[in-house]
């Protein structure tokens, strides 16, 4: 909602962190990461107030495949009012944090996403 972008840009200049932030309009999962390292902090619908729930749960899976691929290195933020957001992303998150959006009681989900699977990260060595 370009709307909404406007607000927001408005918000950041009055926090004095517009050099910090990079704010647009896009469909999410076109974006590629800026660096090789940052913070990802995102909204997405989570059926609450907005979205069918079939629609949701098919758009999930496809934003855990896009931080994997797009985003090693960084730390994704995910705030949602659905507690299985974790299982459907297929990511295990770091810290939970319980808090409100407006009167929409959340929780914000940190993940680390690391190069590969966490799994192929913790294998041991190959003997040789």
């Amino acid at each position: 909602d370009p709307a909404m972008v406007k607000i927001a840009q408005r918000t950041f200049q009055g926090a004095g962190v517009t050099n910090d932030i990079r704010l647009r309009q896009s469909d999410i999962l076109d974006l590629d990461a800026p660096s090789a390292q940052g913070v990802l902090v995102i909204n997405p619908p989570y059926g609450v107030r907005l979205s069918r729930l079939d629609e949701l749960e098919s758009f999930y899976p496809k934003l855990g495949d896009w931080l994997k691929q797009r985003f090693a290195g960084w730390r994704a933020y995910v705030l949602t009012g659905d507690a299985r957001v974790p299982k459907l992303i297929g990511l295990r998150p770091s810290k939970r944090i319980p808090l409100f959006n407006g009167a929409l009681e959340c929780r914000l989900y940190e993940f680390v996403i690391v190069q590969g699977g966490a799994r192929q990260r913790l294998a041991p060595p190959a003997k040789i």
